[in-house]
């Protein structure tokens, strides 16, 4: 019986004393990285509140509406992307559409239109798409539409980086009158967007 045993105890022996070992040692393999959280935010320009249709200045209302939609929203590192998302829990482009003249204890209202999960890495801009077919300023309803042949995408170059375990937010303004242009009888939308802050959580 004990020589029978001796082969099982070696082994054992063995066995503990390669894994006390190695797990004293350093591997030179280091763990992946986590992903960081991208959150872009979007609010109009708090100075931009009027606009001139035909002989008319409107100065928005409470009751007004400017709906603009956000879709496709891409973090580039130059010519490399990722895909951004509404919300974390979201694994799937979505097309939503937001009251850019939404206003709230008289300021426009601040939306966060993506919050993803991206590599920690350098970035070098973000771009998505952003449309609009009307604008309703109290009784009067005005088509609003792309120039022909436009890009329904807007590029705002910017470096900043993703860390690992943290969030970078992106303050994007926008200014919604600004963007609206008469062309002959109709309108143009052609959007006044820019990259405002960069914060760092």
């Amino acid at each position: 019986m004990i020589k029978k045993a001796y082969p099982i105890i070696l082994s054992l022996a063995l066995f503990w004393g390669i894994t006390i070992l190695l797990s004293g040692c350093d591997t030179g393999i280091e763990t992946s990285p986590n992903p960081g959280i991208l959150r872009i935010t979007l609010e109009s320009d708090p100075a931009d509140t009027s606009i001139l249709i035909v002989k008319d200045t409107f100065t928005v209302a409470e009751d007004d509406h400017f709906l603009v939609t956000i879709f496709q929203g891409k973090a580039y590192k130059d010519s490399s992307y990722a895909l951004l998302y509404v919300n974390q829990k979201s694994y799937k482009e979505e097309q939503i559409v937001y009251n850019v003249i939404s206003r709230e204890n008289d300021e426009y209202t601040k939306y966060t239109i993506f919050e993803s999960h991206l590599p920690p890495q350098h970035y070098t801009k973000i771009r998505f798409g952003i449309t609009t077919s009307s604008l309703q300023l109290g009784n009067f309803s005005i088509p609003v539409q792309a120039p022909e042949n436009a890009s329904l995408y807007v590029d705002l170059s910017r470096n900043f980086t993703i860390s690992d375990n943290k969030m970078t937010e992106i303050q994007v303004q926008l200014s919604p009158f600004k963007s609206v242009q008469r062309y002959r009888d109709t309108y143009h939308f052609i959007p006044q967007v820019e990259i405002t802050d960069v914060i760092y959580h």
